[in-house]
């Protein structure tokens, strides 16, 4: 008997035919048409994710100073209708988790990564921060793509871009993790197949983790676990742009220390120069500097491999030479994201 969690369309998928897979102790879809058609329907027209896996949890507004402190992010800045990408930083300065919270009058929406929902739980709970666990309560769908945002226009009023809405059916923000506009929708379970249907009679279709993946590696986003982790913190994965806490926070000595000496590892994009992928593990150098890939694989839209490599230090150039099974290959560092 399998002991990995289901979300409330595990039958669905199966339905679908959909390939299922682990991650992160969840049974999720893979794909169901073939990664590559999935990732053309969002970059060409629009796709959904069952992305329930994730963690939801609901926070009280009275709380938000405290909770201000464990993020790098200031949340009690913004209106009460934005959503806000933060980081959840250790007392070294590295990354707990990346996370979205949807911000409202009365509470906050806190949503984190699948396979850090316990660990944030216990950070909340260690800081005395209170809340309640949606996330077997509620399902997520993420509707993603070039005509996303006119096609669920028709069935719910759409926020400005980061904001966050809700009603009696959907609790919801315009975010995503692909690169194209869209919304994440939370409601409740008996209202989950309705609510696909509806989008599926609209020409959305099933996207899974395979195309969510090379979707957001194109977007230049980053990944739990492989561009941020517990040993690598917003400086070094090249988010700055997150530090706006305008308070003292958790880690915030050695964050500001990285920032004034440069002395920190750093993550880079890359494209190679030919046809072999530089997946997660491969070893490269610039130089004298040497680094290992974080995540790599084919774009897609711009028809070669493209990756996140980190590096212990700055590399001296942008040249690099990749050793993929044995075979030298050359790439460069990119200063712009991979899609502008």
């Amino acid at each position: 008997m399998s002991d990995l969690k289901t979300t409330s369309l595990y039958e669905f998928h199966l339905s679908k035919d959909s390939k299922m897979i682990d991650f992160a102790g969840w049974s999720m879809p893979f794909s169901y048409d073939g990664t590559l058609k999935e990732h053309n329907y969002v970059r060409k027209s629009a796709g959904y994710f069952d992305v329930s896996h994730m963690g939801r949890l609901r926070l009280s507004y009275s709380q938000i100073e405290e909770i201000n402190y464990l993020i790098c992010s200031e949340l009690r800045d913004i209106e009460n209708t934005k959503a806000l990408y933060s980081i959840f930083l250790s007392e070294s300065g590295t990354a707990i988790d990346d996370v979205i919270f949807w911000k409202f009058e009365d509470d906050l929406i806190l949503i984190c990564n699948a396979s850090n929902t316990v660990k944030i739980k216990n950070h909340l709970d260690a800081n005395f921060i209170t809340y309640d666990d949606l996330t077997n309560k509620t399902d997520l769908i993420a509707v993603q793509g070039k005509n996303a945002i006119s096609i669920v226009e028709e069935m719910m009023p759409i926020p400005d871009k980061f904001s966050t809405s809700k009603n009696s059916i959907y609790t919801y923000a315009r975010t995503g993790y692909t690169g194209e506009d869209g919304v994440e929708v939370m409601l409740n379970q008996k209202d989950t197949l309705e609510f696909i249907q509806q989008l599926e009679d609209k020409g959305v279709m099933p996207c899974g983790l395979g195309s969510r993946d090379t979707l957001r590696l194109e977007a230049s986003l980053p990944l739990y676990g492989f561009e941020l982790t517990d040993d690598i913190s917003p400086v070094e994965a090249g988010l700055k742009w997150t530090l706006t806490n305008k308070s003292d926070y958790m880690g915030k000595k050695i964050i500001d220390e990285q920032i004034d000496t440069k002395n920190h590892k750093y993550l880079k994009r890359f494209k190679l120069n030919a046809k072999q992928i530089a997946r997660t593990g491969t070893v490269c150098n610039s130089g004298n500097v040497s680094g290992t890939v974080t995540s790599g694989n084919i774009s897609p839209i711009l028809g070669h491999p493209i990756g996140f490599v980190l590096f212990e230090t700055n590399p001296p150039d942008n040249l690099l030479e990749f050793d993929i099974r044995g075979n030298l290959v050359e790439g460069n560092l990119l200063d712009k994201r991979f899609l502008n």
